[in-house]
């Protein structure tokens, strides 16, 4: 059946969360389920610490168009020096002759302020590329939160089929088990029962056993992946507060308006668009490093010595004693072969890829949309003719069973009935389980699950 298979990724791998003691149970709803996940899941965490990073990158972008300020301060040993009288520019003493009692303490230090004017598109460039960044890694957490919705709405529905097996095995067992000690007191008292219709009396109450221990391991699996998708204590349990699994009481709308919905805001579709805009943004910002940055530069060291004369010539400076101011506008020009236009085609090409992924994307939705729209329908109208069928299994099973009682009937004609009636009833559980997993399937596939307000298709938050 659907649900046990699709079960197996979603909750097998995370069978290793204990629940077989639940210490606490967390009463759920199953929007309540998906908006506490999206609230708190370390996956969605991750994924904000990724547009974190993308900001940081357009900051520092930024960041480059502000004067650039370096400043250097020191301290060290100076000689000690005195001017000739009548001179600007010569000391009394011998430049490598060294004594201790002529060694001084230096102060001295640099600082330098550089303006960007003009860097052809360096700068602006890389701030556009860092802002269609932090738009795609953006669209890319609004994926990963729609996925993370469908996972956790699959382990919810599942949750759900699994009690409500569960509990009709439950019933089915008990009331096989209640045939089997009656048609052995029927044999045993004489009556015309042979000991086929024991056999198959226990095997079906075998069959019965084994269902209830695949739904039972099942409920646990889904309600272990629910504990840790929801990033619940260990050992906590589920308490839906869905009585049984019921079809979403959600109307489709026509696959037309979801497909053109589907094209507006699904975010893989606007990842793509702004990965491929930073990419184009980043060529044309290593483009610019084929020509020159155009700056302003203002600059200033000085040093003070004690016991040294401060010297007062244009042509001579001390540079451990006295102060030097400048300024000046310039360009700076580095080449390095063809650098800076590889790396530019190299993002051109990048910037085409992901274009061509987006051309494909929109290829794709309108079949995903398709798919899991088909998916919904086929579900529902599975469940309208398996709850019929239920019926009709139940009323030809109680006849069966009525009529063997008095000994009017065969008892292949109560297994058949019991196991028409048990298959029908799994797959009027499946249908609803597929129904709803479809309608969350197609609600992350028009895009729903970030969109402003209550979702339409399948519930993200308390209802």
């Amino acid at each position: 059946m659907t649900f046990w298979n699709e079960l197996a990724p979603a909750a097998l791998v995370l069978a290793c969360v204990t629940t077989s003691a639940s210490a606490h149970a967390e009463a759920l709803s199953r929007g309540g389920a998906v908006a506490r996940a999206l609230r708190q899941n370390p996956q969605l965490a991750a994924a904000r610490a990724v547009e974190a990073q993308s900001e940081a990158r357009g900051k520092q972008a930024d960041a480059a168009q502000f004067p650039a300020v370096s400043l250097i301060l020191g301290v060290g040993p100076s000689q000690k020096a005195t001017l000739v009288p009548g001179t600007g520019a010569q000391s009394e003493e011998n430049a490598y002759k060294h004594y201790f009692r002529d060694l001084s303490v230096a102060f001295g230090g640099q600082a330098q302020v550089l303006q960007p004017l003009y860097t052809f598109g360096k700068i602006s460039e890389r701030q556009k590329a860092a802002a269609h960044e932090l738009s795609a890694r953006k669209a890319q957490t609004e994926m990963t939160s729609a996925q993370l919705a469908v996972t956790v709405a699959q382990l919810y529905e599942g949750f759900l089929y699994a009690r409500d097996a569960e509990r009709f095995f439950q019933e089915i067992g008990h009331w096989l088990d209640r045939s089997v000690q009656d048609t052995q007191h029927e044999m045993e008292s004489g009556g015309g029962t042979r000991e086929q219709d024991l056999l198959r009396m226990q095997a079906a109450l075998g069959a019965a056993q084994i269902g209830l221990h695949q739904a039972s391991a099942s409920r646990r699996q889904a309600e272990a992946g629910l504990v840790a998708y929801l990033a619940l204590p260990v050992g906590s349990g589920i308490e839906p507060k869905e009585a049984t699994l019921e079809l979403l009481p959600r109307e489709l709308p026509e696959r037309a308006a979801l497909i053109k919905l589907a094209s507006q805001q699904r975010p893989e579709l606007r990842a793509l668009f702004e990965g491929s805009a930073a990419y184009d943004a980043l060529a044309v910002a290593e483009e610019a490093g084929n020509y020159p940055d155009f700056f302003a530069l203002v600059f200033a060291s000085g040093a003070y010595t004690p016991g040294r004369d401060l010297a007062t010539s244009r042509y001579v400076q001390d540079p451990l004693n006295g102060f030097f101011p400048g300024a000046l506008v310039g360009a700076r020009w580095t080449i390095q072969g063809l650098m800076a236009t590889q790396r530019a085609n190299e993002n051109r090409a990048k910037a085409r890829e992901l274009a061509e992924m987006k051309r494909w994307a929109q290829a794709g939705v309108p079949a995903e949309v398709t798919r899991a729209f088909e998916d919904a329908v086929r579900a529902k109208a599975d469940d309208t003719e398996a709850g019929k069928a239920v019926a009709i299994a139940k009323r030809w099973s109680v006849q069966a069973s009525a009529d063997y009682a008095v000994g009017l009937g065969d008892v292949r004609e109560v297994t058949d009935a019991t196991q028409a009636y048990v298959q029908l009833r799994m797959a009027s559980y499946d249908a609803k389980y597929r129904h709803n997993v479809a309608m969350a399937e197609l609600e992350r596939a028009v895009g729903g699950f970030h969109a402003p307000g209550p979702s339409a298709l399948y519930p993200s938050r308390e209802e």
